[in-house]
């Protein structure tokens, strides 16, 4: 067999971008694109309706299932030293398996089989570890980048629950996770480290999301409910930490440690395409392609506005009436925004903290809509059917902190939903019910009557962590914390 090390340095690829192949829904466009101009990694059965340079597994019981088209249907196998079987780790390795399935054999003998290290098992030798958490997408994103791929592309690695057309496993995931979701942390944190230009062929929906360490698990049970109704693949970027200048007048300064965070979109996204901003204290109930749909005609920026305060807000003067920029559509590609320049330019006296945040003036009034449909940013307030976004705007009651807000049981299973699709890590939640941002009755808040294969993922994952293979997440780190000011969270 051949180590991934000695064959990224024996085997030479066309000089093209690579396009990563799942077997989500997506899969079934790939007519509408020029496959050839990629070299082509498929995951698990994908071989067995597309031929690919490269097939990807980590469960051997794969072989099985797609047997001979593994020999005519691509050029290489790669594979952990200990692939997983039923979709748990074993201690067996890859060449134990020869003889039970004779193509793995077949395939050693003509130079076609890799080996790599997964990081669910003890390694092997001095091979990398590769990444490998939920789903094979993750450790063939992170063999990319060990390659040295700089522009990924993928075409059927979407979330929800189901497949595509071509599959005939019918709804279900085969492991039993309730859906795809869990697979996106992994793959946003390697092409980070990994510096790789990566993105879906199906064009994304990008949402950037203003958040601070304190609302972790807030903002990924924002994000858990927008992939659960989202008709289009989700680039979700959580803006935490990003390095902004303080501007010298303290009025000035932000109220959150994400107040200047919506400004640096644009950048973000290379000036260009559309982009949603968003707070990380939301909850989403529908389709946020909605908001791709509304035209921007002449203006660069499409708000909500509220001409009147909530029940909760009725007697606090922090409510600023008319428009929201706490849900924003921004045409990325016609805002030159800079924040050095934005923050120079108050330092220099040219306009406050209010003007920026709640007129947004950086951009000519007329370039502003407030096209957005209500619905899209309910604030504290929820209507079965109507609401598409409810905000949890009252800091002091929002339902991760206490159980005051009388919507709590809305955020409550979203919770249980996304912790139960790994979205939300029980890490997370320690430590944030540690530093007091978090209440500790959601320690205890597993999701009831788990598939069995799921309780077995959870007990096999925290054998390896008692036995050093994977400590990932498991050391509970003190975070780094930015206390919210004032008593709301609009801004």
């Amino acid at each position: 067999m051949l180590e991934l090390r000695q064959w990224i340095h024996s085997t030479r690829f066309a000089d093209k971008p690579w396009l990563v192949l799942g077997k989500g829904p997506s899969f079934a466009r790939r007519g509408e694109f020029a496959l050839q101009g990629y070299n082509l990694l498929g995951l698990n059965g994908v071989v067995d309706e597309q031929r690919v340079d490269v097939a990807h597994l980590i469960d051997v019981d794969v072989v099985e299932r797609s047997g001979d088209k593994l020999l005519t249907n691509c050029g290489y196998v790669l594979m952990p030293r200990r692939p997983h079987v039923h979709f748990l780790p074993t201690k067996r390795k890859l060449e134990d398996f020869f003889d039970e399935y004779p193509v793995l054999r077949q395939l050693d003998d003509q130079g076609r089989l890799v080996w790599y290290n997964a990081r669910t098992s003890a390694p092997i030798g001095s091979s990398p570890v590769i990444r490998a958490r939920h789903f094979s997408s993750e450790a063939a994103i992170d063999i990319l980048g060990e390659m040295g791929v700089k522009t990924v592309r993928s075409l059927g690695i979407d979330g929800g629950g189901g497949y595509s057309k071509e599959f005939r496993e019918g709804s279900q995931l085969a492991n039993d996770l309730p859906s795809y979701d869990a697979q996106f942390r992994e793959i946003e944190d390697i092409v980070a480290e990994r510096g790789i230009d990566y993105d879906t062929l199906v064009e994304s929906m990008h949402v950037f999301v203003g958040v601070d360490e304190s609302q972790i698990v807030a903002a990924r049970v924002l994000e858990h409910t927008i992939r659960k109704h989202a008709s289009r693949p989700v680039r979700f970027h959580m803006m935490l930490n990003l390095a902004t200048p303080t501007p010298k007048d303290e009025s000035n300064r932000g109220r959150t440690g994400f107040s200047f965070s919506r400004f640096q979109i644009p950048k973000l996204a290379g000036y260009k395409g559309r982009a949603l901003y968003v707070d990380a204290d939301m909850q989403v109930f529908d389709d946020i392609a909605e908001l791709w749909e509304v035209p921007f005609g002449d203006k660069r920026v499409q708000c909500t506005v509220q001409g009147e305060p909530p029940e909760q807000w009725k007697d606090f003067a922090e409510f600023h009436p008319g428009r929201q920029m706490s849900v924003m559509m921004l045409d990325c590609e016609r805002l030159d925004w800079d924040i050095d320049e934005i923050v120079g330019a108050m330092d220099r006296g040219e306009f406050t903290y209010q003007d920026l945040l709640f007129r947004l003036c950086i951009t000519p009034e007329e370039q502003i809509g407030d096209d957005l449909p209500p619905r899209w940013n309910h604030l504290e307030h929820h209507e079965p059917g109507e609401t598409g976004l409810l905000h949890y705007t009252v800091v002091p009651t929002q339902p991760w902190k206490n159980d005051l807000n009388p919507l709590k049981h809305l955020w409550e299973e979203a919770f249980a939903e996304a912790r139960a699709a790994y979205l939300v890590h029980d890490h997370e939640i320690e430590r944030l019910v540690r530093g007091g941002f978090l209440k500790r009755s959601l320690v205890g808040k597993s999701p009831e009557n788990l598939p069995i294969k799921l309780v077995n993922r959870a007990l096999a994952r925290a054998e390896l962590v008692v036995r050093g293979a994977d400590t990932r997440g498991s050391v509970l780190r003190r975070p780094r914390v930015m206390k919210v000011r004032g008593r709301f969270g609009l801004m």
